[in-house]
């Protein structure tokens, strides 16, 4: 019954301090899409931030982040944040990240080499760290706060191989064919690197 008492008594203290912390509830938009938001903790000094939406309009991505919050120099209204997170996702794109020949050198003695060689993957998933820095104002005679971001995602994608130009070397086997491949590819994901967003949240 005493362990019973400790339990409910616990659970109801936590409750009461977590309804009692700042919290936040928005769009953030940019590359992404996205509906955010916000719980704070420890007196409102940090905020752990959720961002689940739209990835380019191609996909789905989740982004959970651990931020700390200090005023801005000057003014009691900008406030100044930065944290540490995580975040994952999955494109369904036909053709996934065959775009990505664009960011060679044009000016290598290999460049047409590279580009006709080049693979891309399709239908993938990706995941990896988050990070966050961004500026916050905050309105005075309504909730509403509006913040401009950087949250780059620096992870990894995991996905069916595509050959754009058509020069499958594993053709004639089961499931393959000129242009799409059964195996497995990874590769470093590049927009995740693409990830300022504006935002604006109702604080209550």
């Amino acid at each position: 019954m005493k362990r019973l008492f400790l339990i409910l008594f616990i659970t109801t203290a936590m409750t009461v301090v977590s309804i009692a912390q700042p919290r936040a509830i928005g769009i953030r938009i940019g590359g992404n899409q996205e509906l955010s938001f916000q719980q704070g903790i420890h007196y409102g000094e940090r905020f752990v931030q959720f961002d689940v939406g739209s990835f380019y309009a191609k996909g789905l991505q989740i982004t959970w982040t651990h931020n700390w919050l200090s005023q801005a120099v000057g003014n009691s209204a900008f406030s100044v944040y930065g944290g540490l997170g995580l975040g994952a996702g999955f494109i369904w794109g036909e053709n996934g990240n065959a775009w990505y020949p664009r960011f060679l050198d044009t000016k290598a003695p290999d460049y047409m080499e590279r580009k006709l060689n080049h693979r891309a993957l399709r239908s993938y998933g990706f995941g990896g760290l988050a990070a966050q820095l961004g500026l916050e104002y905050r309105f005075d005679n309504i909730p509403l706060a509006i913040s401009l971001d950087y949250r780059p995602l620096i992870g990894i994608e995991i996905g069916k191989l595509y050959y754009p130009n058509g020069n499958n070397p594993n053709i004639g086997k089961s499931g393959e064919t000129l242009y799409y491949s059964q195996k497995l590819g990874i590769g470093y994901h590049t927009p995740g690197l693409w990830a300022f967003g504006l935002s604006a949240r109702y604080c209550f």
